[in-house]
């Protein structure tokens, strides 16, 4: 596989059918959204209020929303860019975000789904609830963020951290799905839609981090920003 982790070949393909499986429940109403309704309606009569409801939101939007999470990625795929005088971990970066815009709001627009808090759950209506962005976003972000901090080909790669990583990213990505479930942000349904969509961007992202020649860093202003941060000098 030319360096590319084989299990994140399994991981992209059987997220992409996943995905493609869930879109279809989803626009024919199947079993896959059977529970979407009874849910909504015990997240409604059940909502979270006051400080309980505020760090409930802060929580979904530190782990999904990407006024936090594109810092986080760029910050740590440009450091390691820089480091190396390679452009091609900010480019997995690009591509894995590329997934989630393009393949997300592909689906989200053409499906059209209302989300549960308007107390309604049509197709076509101008809702974009599935599959859920924050969700993807705080899967693909965390795992993301290890593996270019830590991981084999990171910034400092700690292989005894790196499991414990990717398992606390898991509960983060776990925890931001109950959440936009649970403020009734998002049908139940959409928040698996969410993970696969982030799984998929992430086996995107480790396919161009670990696959091809290198991409050079040529730029001059690259290479004199390089050269302020890192004491080395710059040939």
């Amino acid at each position: 596989m030319n360096g590319v982790p084989r299990a994140m070949v399994w991981v992209g393909g059987v997220s992409a059918v996943l995905l493609a499986l869930g879109t279809w429940q989803v626009a024919v109403s199947g079993v896959f959204v059977s529970a979407d309704w009874d849910f909504h309606l015990w997240a409604q009569a059940h909502l979270p209020a006051g400080g309980w409801k505020w760090l409930l939101d802060a929580f979904a939007s530190v782990t999904g929303e990407r006024l936090f999470t594109l810092p986080v990625l760029f910050l740590s795929g440009g450091w390691l860019a820089l480091r190396g005088r390679d452009w091609r971990p900010l480019v997995s970066v690009v591509a894995g975000l590329a997934v989630i815009a393009v393949v997300g709001y592909s689906i989200k627009f053409g499906l059209g789904r209302t989300m549960p808090y308007t107390g309604m759950d049509v197709l076509h209506g101008g809702g974009r609830a599935w599959p859920s962005g924050h969700v993807a976003n705080a899967t693909y972000t965390w795992a993301m963020a290890g593996i270019l901090l830590i991981g084999e080909r990171g910034l400092w790669p700690r292989r005894a951290w790196f499991a414990p990583w990717m398992v606390a990213s898991a509960l983060v990505a776990l925890a931001c799905g109950w959440v936009m479930a649970r403020v009734d942000y998002h049908w139940i349904s959409d928040i698996p839609g969410g993970w696969v969509l982030g799984l998929l961007a992430l086996a995107v992202s480790v396919t161009v981090l670990h696959r091809g020649l290198p991409i050079p860093m040529r730029a001059p202003w690259a290479l004199r920003l390089r050269g302020r941060l890192f004491t080395e000098p710059v040939r």
